[in-house]
């Protein structure tokens, strides 16, 4: 009965290649902790790894070299391991004693010209189309609804930013944000991933540690936006509702520049989608599932008044040599939308 008993305990799995070479195997006496970690938007993906070194190999003839490499699948054994993203190395550390080696690593598709800053302007052009001369630099499609995500701008400029975070910047000032997967860049309105089906049901009994917080201030039921221009004179404002209702009468009044009705509206929504998407937040610790993701939605069940459905900012999962795999979330509700 005790061997049937253990025969069901599901043991962590990962395969790791460096350079197009499996190394699994290898290094895995030396293998102390694996930690991968995705975002809801804004931020590429990551990965550390942490190894002994007691034998000085990576401190010699294994040194790694910056912009190598590496892919890391997950899961458990007797599963279908889930790939990660490709990474390169970025940064190796090294600690003693007892000698460790630690590799931080960022997505491949983060290349040293998306890290450079510029200035540049773009004038009448649309979102998709910044997007797509942007994507085009680093041979990335885009994908979009182009009637969805049309809006114009007579002048736009890019300020030592880097492309990305200047697409970033002005995709969110207009409720639009986007990931990179693979060679593609994917567009999306923020409440519409909001609007997407939750992938898995998480009740208390299955979470280890867990964390809520709720609040009220700078939560509002409306946002407004108003901008006179300087040449026509014209003053052009905008307003967005919360719904559903949220327990506050407080409205948020900005300045912003538009260029247009379209545009203010936008931000509006935009303004007040940022404001009232940390009214309920939350973090859950778990045994590890490859099905949580950032930017991927999910039911709570079992914490009262915290139920409900929660959109993926952070997901880390992490196989250590001690604990074994563990998931760790950050969520926020979506309930309130825009």
């Amino acid at each position: 009965m005790a061997a049937a008993v253990a025969s069901q305990v599901r043991k962590p799995a990962w395969l790791l290649t460096y350079q197009g070479v499996p190394i699994t195997a290898r290094i895995d006496p030396m293998a102390l902790s694996i930690a991968y970690t995705s975002h809801e938007t804004g931020l590429a993906p990551d990965m550390e790894l942490e190894l002994e070194d007691r034998g000085r190999r990576w401190q010699k003839a294994w040194l790694p070299t910056r912009g190598d490499l590496v892919s890391l699948s997950i899961g458990y054994f007797g599963e279908t391991l889930v790939p990660c993203p490709d990474f390169q190395v970025d940064e190796v550390e090294f600690k003693g004693p007892p000698d460790k080696v630690y590799m931080r690593c960022m997505a491949a598709f983060v290349t040293p010209g998306m890290r450079t800053q510029r200035t540049i302007g773009y004038e009448n052009q649309t979102l998709i189309q910044i997007a797509s001369t942007i994507a085009a630099k680093y041979g990335l499609t885009v994908k979009g609804i182009p009637d969805a995500i049309n809006v114009p701008f007579a002048r736009i400029t890019q300020r030592q930013e880097t492309d990305l975070s200047f697409l970033h910047r002005i995709a969110q000032a207009h409720n639009y944000d986007f990931n990179v997967r693979g060679t593609t860049l994917v567009f999306y309105a923020r409440p519409q991933l909001e609007q997407a089906a939750p992938v898995i049901n998480i009740s208390r009994g299955e979470v280890t540690t867990w964390k809520f917080k709720t609040k009220t201030n700078e939560v509002y039921k409306a946002a407004t936006v108003a901008w006179q221009d300087p040449a026509s004179k014209q003053l052009i404002t905008a307003t967005a509702v919360a719904s559903p209702s949220v327990p506050t009468g407080d409205t948020r009044s900005l300045s912003v520049r538009c260029e247009n009705g379209q545009q203010a509206a936008l931000k509006a929504q935009a303004a007040l989608h940022d404001a009232n998407s940390n009214m309920i937040t939350g973090s859950l610790s778990m045994p590890g599932n490859v099905i949580l993701a950032g930017g991927s939605t999910v039911m709570v069940s079992n914490f009262g008044w915290f139920d409900g459905k929660y959109l993926i900012t952070t997901a880390r999962h992490k196989v250590n040599r001690a604990s074994g795999y563990t998931s760790e979330i950050e969520l926020r509700n979506v309930v309130v939308a825009t």
